[in-house]
């Protein structure tokens, strides 16, 4: 098909989608701005924009219209294309005179949208449509007109009629003479301290995205000492999206309550602040007795990491002390306020919902459930219940009784235990998980992964378990790669930060692993025709049993370095990883039943 066919039907496409926006979805956007104005009490919305001012656009319709004299488009249909040029412009002209206001705009709104240029329709159609929508409820005012009437605007401001302030930043087409933007005006009204409270205000441009609006606020604080509470950046590309007045419903929103959400972020980081700073004072205060038992002592005698302890006692008298710092009432009365205030205006549908950035979100959402590597492996974290394992090109997950693979103080676990169990994980698609029957079902369990696409899940599939040496595991620990490979020249660990316990592990790691490279070394110098048959037991004896694994390079060329293609990338967290083994022993310990005779 010819491009520039495909090329008009897209456009085609594009205008069509444009005319076809549901008016009980614009009704109810419409309302919900209202209701928000009336549940703050904002009585208008007063919007500075440069084409606000209808009548500096005269010159740009003359000249787009006679710019499409030749072409005569039929969509353009409120002129007569049939006019002599001379007689088409005065006609024209005297359209113009003749509308008022409104009108004016609905023909300029008219022209661009023929024209389809996205730049200008994103930069024009909130300052040429809110009019029609919020009638008297906005006043729409150029530059010019803001400066003149500023003073006694801000005289009307009160506690019952607050006003939401939005301005545009750019005023290229009806410019101030010392050339203030939008920006400028803003910090203008936001310095006022007699007004504070009064107002609500808003930075309104096409020139950044949806997604770029926080960051966007952010510079502008920092370029313009802009205080974060009092203002919210939106972008007109809300208006310009497929739900139009819906969106920028949100933005509105959004900038009503931005004071009430700072306000809630600093009521909590202030009883935080307070409660780590308690915190650290209670753990200075311990004796040298005290702190010397509950980090070195308990910790060494459990197989537990120093560290991993004063993180925990840390969480623990952090959190008792954030518990006592909300008895206070006046603390519990102010977050309260503003959860009430948000939660009352957030309740208001807006006949749509815009898309936001859950980048944030996502980050803190993982955090919470997974360790990952590089902090895993930095840290030398020892080996746990709910660490994942790349093992050749599959994902698997550790699951053993944390008691049972806790290091000791001599270096071995308990008993001389050294079983894990692998079980593997899977990413599928959720339509397919969807279909399988209960029977399926039990024998395998979720594993919550929010990095995952919207339409994946994964799973770990308990039927594929296996029983393995811990040993090859054991060997990641050591490297801040994560992998599981060991340099035989080495016989003792000297790291500064690897606990003792790992230390005295590592030795007879080194002695396994050594006598396993002897085994590798021996086999190579045997000349025998069908050596291959000795191969599974040199390669794969004991110690790789149940791994699902090629070892037979794994052996450098000097017989110096072991390298296993096994690598621990991340760690899933308590208590997803306990209730996961909790599960996965409720499977192994699952009743067999013989089968039904009466079935066919």
């Amino acid at each position: 098909m010819d491009e520039k066919i495909i090329t008009t039907e897209n456009e085609a496409l594009k205008k069509e989608a444009k005319n076809t926006i549901d008016p009980r979805t614009e009704a109810q956007a419409k309302t919900a701005i209202l209701d928000f104005m009336a549940q703050l009490n904002v009585q208008k919305i007063i919007y500075v924009d440069d084409r606000c001012s209808i009548n500096e656009l005269k010159e740009a319709y003359i000249g787009k219209l006679k710019f499409h004299y030749e072409n005569k488009p039929e969509e353009l249909d409120f002129v007569n294309w049939d006019l002599p040029e001379q007689v088409f412009e005065n006609e024209v002209k005297s359209l113009w005179d003749d509308k008022n206001d409104e009108e004016r705009r609905e023909l300029y709104l008219k022209i661009l949208t023929f024209e389809n240029n996205t730049e200008e329709l994103e930069n024009s159609v909130a300052p040429l449509s809110l009019k029609t929508v919020l009638r008297d409820k906005i006043d729409l005012l150029s530059p010019t007109e803001w400066v003149t009437n500023k003073d006694a605007i801000i005289q009307s401001l009160n506690e019952d009629s607050k006003i939401l302030f939005l301005f545009d930043i750019e005023f290229s087409h009806a410019p101030l003479d010392d050339h203030r933007d939008g920006r400028d005006l803003a910090v203008e009204l936001l310095q006022d301290d007699t007004i504070s409270n009064y107002i609500y205000c808003g930075i309104f441009s096409h020139l950044f995205s949806i997604n770029e609006e926080y960051e966007k606020r952010s510079e502008y604080c920092k370029t313009h000492d802009l205080q974060k509470e009092k203002f919210y950046t939106i972008s007109k590309k809300r208006f310009q999206s497929d739900s139009y007045l819906p969106g920028l419903a949100e933005g509105i929103r959004n900038t009503m309550l931005i004071n009430e959400v700072e306000l809630l972020k600093k009521e909590t980081s202030k009883l935080l602040k307070s409660s780590f700073t308690k915190s650290i004072q209670e753990i200075n205060n311990l004796t040298p007795e005290s702190f010397n038992h509950i980090i070195q002592k308990s910790s060494v005698v459990e197989g537990v990491w120093e560290m991993a302890t004063l993180i925990r006692i840390a969480n623990i008298i952090t959190t008792n002390k954030a518990l006592k710092g909300l008895i206070s009432n006046s603390h519990r009365t102010k977050i309260n306020q503003s959860l009430a205030k948000i939660r009352q205006v957030e309740k208001i549908k807006t006949g749509g919902e815009t898309p936001f950035e859950k980048k944030q979100i996502i980050e803190l959402r993982l955090k919470e459930l997974y360790i990952q590597n590089d902090i895993q492996n930095e840290l030398h974290y020892p080996i746990s219940n709910g660490d994942i394992f790349k093992i050749q090109d599959k994902e698997y997950i550790l699951l053993v009784q944390p008691c049972n693979i806790a290091l000791r103080k001599n270096g071995a676990r308990d008993r001389k235990y050294n079983l894990g169990l692998l079980v593997e994980l899977e990413t599928l698609k959720k339509e397919d998980f969807y279909k399988y029957h209960k029977g399926q079902l039990s024998t395998m369990e979720l594993v919550e992964d929010i990095s995952l696409p919207a339409d994946k899940v994964k799973i770990a599939r308990f039927s594929t378990f296996q029983s393995v040496s811990l040993s090859p595991l054991d060997l990641t620990v050591f490297n801040k790669d994560g992998k599981a490979k060991i340099n035989l020249a080495e016989t003792v660990n000297l790291s500064t930060t690897i606990q003792e316990s790992w230390k005295k592990r590592y030795k007879d790691l080194h002695k396994e692993f050594l006598n396993y490279a002897d085994g590798i070394k021996t086999f190579n110098k045997i000349r025998i025709v069908n050596k291959n048959i000795l191969k599974n037991s040199i390669f794969y004896g004991s110690t790789f049993s149940g791994y699902k694994l090629n070892n037979e390079n794994c052996l450098s060329k000097k017989g110096k370095l072991l390298d296993f293609n096994i690598q621990r990338i991340k760690h899933y967290k308590s208590p997803y990883s306990d209730d996961l083994l909790q599960k996965f022993m409720l499977y192994l310990s699952r009743n067999a039943f013989d089968h039904d005779f009466t079935n066919n």
